[in-house]
């Protein structure tokens, strides 16, 4: 109804068969009606190409609305599409916590928001995370842990009636009673790591939440992130490197 379906360069109006070498074409350039006032501000990109945009979320900064009408990630990234003159929508896959910084997926083709969703779900999108704990971990380990939400206050427990989650650990460097580890999710649920390490003694530091206020903020860093591209079924890894805070958290 749109016409934007044509088969070997021609606008098809009603159902066809397609046989073997036709070239079917779609055209998935429509304007997209965003709610969200732009914000001109300074975004780091780590990649984009027609279908995503990966972007680094900086700390303190929330990913989306929360009511409080202040500056969110999805504003800027609203104004980075309309200074660049892209007519997307703004949907972020994934979310982080406001002190948590990395990266962040967005879906640039409404129709292909299902795709990255079930991605999620599937555990087909790898999400891996460097954090500063209190301690030492000596070795690598699995927490297996279900979480739940804590009725006497806004946060969250290892509970028996809770959900499963689990999260993967790897040390990397100890110094100043302090390890820089690896964090790999299977699961995603809310303050995940934050909650598993608290419950193994080695809270993140800066945590004041799930472990003790410091003059650092919460110690965690979204590294990398990995998927398989809806078009061209190859696999796209982007990194983010770790920040100054986190690398001068550990010389200190």
């Amino acid at each position: 109804m749109e016409k934007r379906i044509r088969v070997n360069h021609q606008i098809i109006t009603h159902d066809i068969h397609l046989f073997k070498k036709d070239l079917l074409e779609i055209n998935c350039a429509k304007e997209e009606k965003n709610d969200l006032e732009p914000i001109d501000q300074d975004l780091e990109i780590l990649y984009e190409d027609d279908i995503v945009l990966v972007v680094n979320k900086p700390i303190h900064m929330i990913v989306h609305e929360d009511g409080s009408h202040g500056i969110t990630l999805d504003r800027i990234v609203a104004g980075y599409f309309q200074k660049t003159h892209q007519l997307c929508p703004i949907r972020h896959i994934h979310r982080l916590d406001q002190d948590t910084s990395g990266c962040i997926l967005y879906c640039k083709q409404s129709y292909l928001q299902p795709y990255f969703d079930h991605a999620i779900k599937t555990k087909q999108i790898r999400r891996t995370y460097l954090a500063i704990v209190q301690g030492k971990i000596s070795q690598a380990m699995t927490i297996s842990k279900k979480i739940g939400k804590d009725r006497h206050a806004n946060r969250f427990r290892v509970s028996s009636c809770g959900v499963e989650a689990v999260t993967h650990l790897k040390p990397l460097t100890y110094k100043n009673d302090k390890t820089l580890i690896e964090c790999q999710l299977e699961t995603g649920r809310t303050h995940q790591i934050r909650v598993h390490l608290s419950s193994i003694s080695h809270p993140l530091i800066g945590d004041k939440l799930y472990g003790t206020a410091s003059q650092y903020r919460c110690m965690l860093h979204s590294y990398s992130l990995s998927f398989i591209h809806p078009l061209t079924h190859k696999k796209i890894e982007v990194i983010c490197e770790m920040p100054k805070d986190m690398r001068l958290c550990m010389e200190s």
